[in-house]
């Protein structure tokens, strides 16, 4: 018998369960309007889900528990299935608290008649869900039974026929690093098809990932597939995760049905067990497809989290370079033109070039525009410090008088436009203030604290420098007019806080990007030691390794020992600057491994393993 599904797409808004709640209800409603049998929403789409340890707020499970009771008595005439938090107030959980489970619920007839709860619990990256819940696995233990025998399918009636369906949440579909595979024990165990609740944040080609992997967990056993996942942004505070919905319904074979818009609230209605089979083609992937996912989630992203914090209006310092220019234009696209304000605030050092550029961009992006030199303020600043003198107040006299290294007065720039410039005008305005640093610079600490390590979010800080251009070129590409002019591409990219950094002469960022951010992307995303850098660079192996020409290494690197010197010191950089990204505004995450508490740190120093220190002896020469 065919049964009709209303698979729901809704943006969960984390910790706002009223919020949640009403929608739900309201979908619930044109579900039962529709004829539709199972009505079908997110992971954990009460509560949200990446919310800190706000778990630990009991008031605040209390409060979610009640709407599940709410939702269950919405389901008279039909199936609903739904995400949230269930706990077990008479147990412990191993957090000392109440016992909490990350939990699927379905009702009917206006009671609850399953609570299933998440049988694997992803540990990485952003996820702490052992910090807080309880799993299957646990409570089949608890209960002497063996996994295999816990998990079973649900048994519904439905039209008047018993079904049994395969309930499960997120990662009990990604299992290959598990030993325990939860939807083929459903599909073993008698479900005629399976239902997967997720709140599963975009990645680069996740979904695209997801469809393979739910085509190998159907290729034993045939089955449909219903994937629910939810819309919106949540965060842990450091990193603001983005949700792009794709919720998908595959076929028995794993092909494509039916499948949601992106970052927007939708409903699919199908019909399972008919025999019609529609099939979908799969978005084809390519270099373009990825950077249209990348540019439209940042925006997206930067639009949900000015809801999040209440503000509407942005003002954003323009340099003329090529960070501020995607950040603005980045920003112009969330907000609205004429909510963002941009400054330019120039000392001796800017070129006209650059100034030029940041005029330009203003007016292409038809932005609020203001310049305020800092050069007097500048100079008065370095004539204050100067002159300033310390006295040992222990009866001996000794004088000193503060000295400024080229480097003092490079951030003495940094922290007014920062710290004084863009701060006050944010406050005068009722505003916030962005932050333009990129991946490549945060990694390295080529940033200044309280200068340019500021502001209330960061929208490019998980892009690096290479990818920062790539993307301004992609946007070129789609624009009906040139956003980025060509002079943006053609000079160095600099700071322009000393003579030593004059564009007009070539000078600019002490990095090869092109070399130095694959480097920092084998580092941060992929975990590689500068063992593993050297070891690749002494067997030939390292430009495969890290993606790049072969012949880069050889030309930009006169000697070995050159290499050695400058691989220690992008190690160093990266190492010791970590008081700089803790401090840092909150990121967009996008990449594999964004900084903040999605790559989690400590602050360790600057350390050499002992075959790193032997393959070094062995290569320079040397005791």
């Amino acid at each position: 018998m065919e049964i009709n599904i209303a698979a729901c797409q809704i943006e969960v808004k984390p910790g706002h369960p009223d919020q949640n709640f009403e929608k739900i209800r309201s979908r619930v409603s044109e579900a039962k309007k529709n004829g539709d049998d199972i009505v079908i929403f997110p992971e954990m789409a009460v509560p949200g889900y990446i919310i800190g340890d706000e778990w630990e707020n009991s008031a605040f499970i209390n409060d979610c528990m009640s709407y599940n009771k709410r939702i269950a008595e919405l389901s008279e005439g039909l199936v609903i299935v739904w995400g949230s938090v269930d706990a077990d107030k008479q147990k412990v959980g191993e957090d000392g608290r109440i016992r909490k489970f990350n939990t699927a619920f379905t009702a009917q007839n206006g009671k609850i008649i399953s609570r299933v709860c998440k049988t694997l619990h992803p540990d990485y990256r952003e996820f702490d869900d052992d910090r807080h819940f309880y799993s299957s696995r646990k409570l089949a233990q608890d209960r002497g039974m063996s996994v295999r025998d816990y998990i079973q399918p649900l048994t519904v009636d439905i039209n008047g026929e018993e079904r049994k369906i395969g309930v499960s949440l997120c990662e009990d579909m990604w299992s290959d690093d598990y030993s325990i595979h939860p939807i083929e024990i459903l599909l073993d165990n008698g479900a005629e098809f399976i239902i997967n609740i997720s709140c599963s944040p975009w990645t680069w080609r996740k979904n695209d990932k997801r469809h393979r992997v739910v085509r190998q967990r159907l290729q034993a056993q045939k089955a449909p597939f219903v994937y629910v996942n939810n819309t919106g942004v949540q965060n842990n505070g450091k990193n603001i995760f983005l949700f792009d919905g794709g919720t998908t319904i595959y076929n028995r074979d794993g092909s494509l049905r039916d499948m949601c818009r992106e970052y927007r609230d939708d409903v699919i209605r199908t019909t399972l067990f008919s025999s019609r089979t529609d099939v979908i083609k799969r978005p084809v992937l390519s270099h373009e497809r990825d950077q249209e996912e990348l540019l439209s989630g940042l925006i997206y992203g930067l639009r949900k989290f000015f809801e999040l914090i209440r503000a509407s209006k942005a003002v954003i310092g323009m340099s003329g370079g090529v960070d501020s220019s995607l950040s603005s234009y980045l920003v112009s696209k969330a907000l609205g033109a004429e909510n963002v304000y941009g400054v330019n605030m120039p000392s001796e050092f800017n070129s006209d070039i650059t100034k030029s550029l940041a005029r330009r961009m203003a007016e292409t992006l038809r932005l609020n525009y203001a310049i305020v030199p800092i050069q007097d303020v500048y100079e008065y600043s370095v004539e204050q410090l100067e002159q300033t003198e310390f006295t040992r107040l222990d009866a001996s006299g000794v004088k000193k008088m503060l000295e400024l290294s080229s480097v003092d007065k490079e951030n003495i720039q940094s922290r007014d436009r920062g710290s004084r410039i863009l701060a006050g005008i944010a406050s005068a305005l009722d505003a916030v203030f962005i932050n333009n640093g990129n991946k490549s610079e945060v990694a390295t600490g080529y940033t200044t604290l309280y200068g340019d390590v500021n502001g209330a979010v960061a929208p490019i800080a998980d892009l690096y420098k290479t990818q920062v251009y790539d993307l301004c070129t992609y946007i070129n590409s789609v624009e009906k007019k040139q956003i980025f002019p060509d002079e943006l591409f053609d000079i160095p990219a600099s700071a322009e806080l000393s003579a030593e950094q004059d564009i007009e002469k070539g000078e600019g960022d002490p990095f090869a990007y092109e070399y130095h951010d694959k480097l920092l992307r084998a580092f941060i995303e992929w975990r590689l030691d500068p063992e593993d850098i050297l070891k690749g660079y002494t067997d030939g192996s390292l430009s495969d390794t890290l993606g790049m020409d072969r012949n880069f290494l050889s030309e930009y690197f006169a000697s070995d020992s050159l290499f050695v010197e400058d691989l220690e010191r992008i190690w160093r950089l990266y190492k010791i600057n970590y008081f700089k990204r803790i401090q840092a505004p909150p990121i967009i995450a996008v990449s594999k491994r964004a900084f903040g508490f999605d790559l989690r740190e400590s602050q360790l120093g600057v350390y050499y393993t002992q075959n790193y220190k032997e393959m070094k002896r062995k290569l320079l020469g040397g005791d």
